[in-house]
């Protein structure tokens, strides 16, 4: 690689001023798993820099958990190795080779852009591409392939159950959320200083899709990644923390259960399913982290209670209402790098065993699905990337 490519010196500077703020957060406060976390997935937007720089290797000595854990992002160039040719599967929708490939089959071309994170919102794409130091631009992609709007996010946008509404903070700060025809500000949060990292991001959105009127029930769960609590707002103009003593949410449901961590030690993580109306857990406990709720609402994605490394060498189902496993998959010497529910209520996920890429979908009771060619390539790079709905 050659490391002395002008995108490359930039990244290098970038990813440097977050690790010193990173250290600096160790005076000032506990530093979780959550604020990692969050910061890592910033930072592998191009962590080949970071690796040939010998950034990560401090930061592992620094921050020995959860460091580069989360959902595979790529750098601003082509991936060392050329890919496969794929069939096209039935299963969710996924990106490969700048190829959108459809859950009813169909495949559409998008444009020549280094897309990260993606989700689905009223049958576009909405695809997220780092764009300078740190914030993000998302291109708004009609089904034929057609960018139709553009706009500028701290980091990829979420989307609500129906897949109608969509929410992001904006680079000045603005909880936004967009439906068919319309859009509103919820409230504004403080980035901090530019450049040290993205202090807020959405990661749910709830009671739309006209989120104009203030007896609408429209909220938008933001995660503070600068180790500040969380916050919902909502378009009565209010916000709060609604579950005492939160500290990431990772999704919420219409019927009001949110996923939420609310301990997070050196090496173990506490969470659960948190029922906003009954104002109590459904359930709570330490041995899996609690993230997406299934479609149905009946399934939550399970990752482990600690893990380090480039990802998680596991992941399970679990019971939305006991938190019990139902399934789980597993493998010695491979990580899952990201993970989505599909529109069946499987839990797709991509995982590298060491020399190729693989993308899965598990069923509820723990049976896994194949559902493409794996490919081969190097651990930095995943082939495939998973749309969210």
């Amino acid at each position: 690689m050659n490391t002395h490519h002008p995108d490359n010196r930039a990244w290098e500077a970038a990813m440097s001023r977050d690790f010193d703020a990173r250290v600096r957060d160790l005076h000032e406060a506990p530093l979780d798993l959550t604020v990692v976390k969050g910061r890592a997935r910033r930072i592998r937007r191009n962590r080949r820099a970071a690796v040939a720089g010998g950034v990560l290797g401090v930061a592992a000595v620094v921050t020995p958990i959860g460091v580069l854990a989360g959902g595979g992002d790529t750098d601003s160039r082509q991936p060392d190795f050329a890919p496969e040719p794929t069939e096209q599967v039935s299963g969710p929708d996924y990106v490969i080779d700048r190829v959108w490939h459809q859950a009813d089959g169909d495949v559409v071309a998008l444009p020549d852009r280094d897309y990260t994170n993606m989700v689905l919102w009223d049958d576009q794409l909405v695809a997220t591409a780092y764009s300078g130091e740190v914030f993000s631009t998302a291109d708004v992609i009609s089904g034929e392939g057609e960018v139709v709007d553009s706009f500028e996010t701290t980091w990829s946008p979420v989307v609500d159950e129906a897949g109608a509404t969509l929410a992001w903070v904006g680079v000045d700060g603005s909880v936004t959320v967009a439906w068919d025809g319309g859009e509103a500000v919820l409230g504004t949060v403080d980035l901090g200083a530019a450049g040290e990292g993205i202090a807020w991001e959405a990661t749910a959105v709830t009671g739309g899709p006209d989120c104009d009127a203030a007896d609408s029930a429209c909220t938008v769960y933001v995660d503070n990644n600068s180790g500040g609590r969380p916050l919902a707002f909502r378009a009565d103009g209010t916000s709060d923390n609604p579950v005492p003593g939160a500290l990431s949410y990772k999704d919420a449901t219409e019927d009001g259960r949110v996923t939420v961590m609310d301990e997070i030690t050196d090496f173990e993580t506490c969470s659960g399913v948190y029922d906003l109306a009954a104002g109590d857990h459904v359930w709570r406990g330490c041995e899996f982290q609690a993230w997406q709720v299934s479609p149905d609402g009946d399934h939550v994605a399970g990752l482990p209670s600690y893990f380090d490394g480039l990802g998680p060498t596991s992941i399970s189902v679990l019971d939305a209402a006991t938190g019990e496993e139902t399934g789980r998959w597993a493998a010695d010497g491979a990580f899952v790098a990201d993970w989505a529910w599909t529109a069946d209520g499987r839990l797709a996920f991509t995982a590298y065993d060491g020399a190729r890429w693989h993308l899965y979908a598990m069923a509820p009771d723990g049976e896994v699905e194949e559902l493409a060619p794996a490919l081969s390539g190097n651990e930095m790079d995943s082939p495939f990337r998973l749309i969210h709905r």
